[in-house]
Formats: C-alpha cells, structure tokens, sequence
C-alpha cells in the first residue's frame, strides 16, 4: 500500500466569529447529506495504489460535497466544461461525469484532467473507462500549459491538492509523493494555484470544491482567493482521524449570500 502520511494534531485553530460559524454550518451539511457512491474501482489492485493515491476520507468528502451541490440545486442543467487538478485515480471526475449525465439537458459535456504523474493519468483513464466516461488527460503541473485554451472556460473546477505540511524538499516529485507533499503549511501547491483557478474560471456562474485541512489556515487562504475575486466558504466539513477535513467552495465575489 501506498505510504501514510499522517497529518500533524490539531493546534486548535482559532477562526473569527464569522469563519467559525461558515465551519458549523459545513459540519451540520456534511452529517446531513447524502453519501456519494463511489464509481466503479473493480479494475484496480493494491499494486496500483503504491505509485497513485487510494481514495481516502478526503476523496469521500469532496465526492459528498459534489453530491449535496446537485442536491442543493447549484448545479445548472447545461452544458459543463469540468477540471478536475490532480486527478490521481480518476474518482472525483468520473463521479461529477456521472452525475451530469443524469442531471443535465445537454449531455456532450467535456471533462478535463490534469496530473504531474503519468501513472496517474493512465489509472484516470481506465476509471473512466470502467465506468463509461470521457477524458481529456493532460499530463502538466497545475494548468500551466492549459491557462490560454481554458481561460474562464471551466464551469466546475475539482481540486485536492497536495495539502500535507512538509518539509519543502518533499516538493517536486513526479511520483506518488506529489499527491500529499504541501510543504510549509501545506499551502505550496494551493498559492501558486490560485491565479490559475481564478483565470480558468467561467464567468460568472463557475464553482470550484477543493479540498483543504486546517493547517493550510483556510480563512487566510480566503482573503489570497479574494485578491483575485473569488469567494471562498466552507461547503462540508468533517473530522477524519485526527484532523479537520473541508471542501471549500469557491464562486465569483458578489456572485450570491453568504453560505450559513
């Protein structure tokens, strides 16, 4: 199996009022919402989960998160150009494919992904395949080489990004490390993602669910998403072995109310 990589206790973080109160209300959806199914995952084996990421509490998460989206409504019926960044075995995508089959009017949705990690790509795509979806693999870190061909073109964004705290010299790697390695506060990966989530975001009506820990320090990581008008709210939250997990949503600034 793939190594574990345990986060550090958490320090009691102390959030304002506000930031505090947006955490409940995250914590009281995810007891509330409905668990995702996860997609097919038959033609894996332990093998392949030594050199790509298994899904963990963190993948059942966001997939709950996505779910309670479609379930709120804040999914439009329309054609979806999706993205998912790191896309390790393919799961968070396939399961949003999934669902906008069946929820959509338009079904010719087209679904990106991205991973620094080849064999990433390859289990991606034969996720996809087990369950009847359609990729577009793009082997790049982040979006870098995408930002032009997707500029504010993507309507759903997916991110769990490398959020562990290490040591820096843990960053860079093509391998299975990539997948948790976040360096100082576990925020690395996530702040040079920030100017490219908010350049390939759709206007005005585009979303990201990412994935961040209480370490990454969520309500800073807010303001540096506001700098580039983004609103950032906690959309589910939930304990996971000694740690707090949250999908953060992200939609444009003045784009709708405050989540509560």
């Amino acid at each position: 199996m793939a190594e574990f990589h345990p986060l550090p206790p958490s320090s009691g973080t102390k959030w304002s009022p506000n930031f505090d109160a947006l955490n409940k209300a995250a914590e009281e959806r995810a007891r509330e919402c409905e668990p995702a199914v996860l997609p097919s995952l038959e033609h894996l084996s332990w093998k392949d989960y030594d050199r790509v990421y298994e899904p963990s509490d963190d993948t059942y998460l966001l997939l709950d998160g996505i779910s309670l989206a479609f379930q709120s409504g804040m999914i439009p019926t329309q054609k979806h150009t999706t993205l998912e960044i790191g896309s390790g075995t393919g799961v968070p995508t396939v399961y949003l494919a999934q669902r906008l089959q069946k929820w959509s009017e338009d079904k010719d949705h087209v679904h990106h992904v991205t991973d620094i990690n080849p064999y990433a790509l390859e289990v991606s795509q034969a996720t996809a395949k087990a369950n009847s979806v359609s990729l577009i693999l793009h082997e790049c870190d982040l979006v870098t080489p995408l930002l032009k061909e997707l500029e504010n073109a993507v309507d759903i964004v997916l991110f769990n990004p490398p959020y562990v705290p290490t040591p820096d010299d843990e960053l860079g790697s093509t391998g299975i490390e990539c997948s948790w390695a976040g360096g100082k506060d576990g925020r690395q990966v996530i702040n040079r993602a920030i100017s490219q989530l908010a350049r390939t975001l759709a206007k005005p009506n585009g979303q990201i669910f990412m994935i961040t820990v209480d370490d990454n320090a969520p309500e800073d990581l807010a303001q540096q998403f506001a700098n580039v008008g983004l609103n950032l709210k906690p959309w589910v939250r939930r304990r996971a072995r000694n740690e707090y997990l949250t999908v953060q949503r992200l939609t444009w600034a003045n784009k709708e109310p405050e989540l509560m």
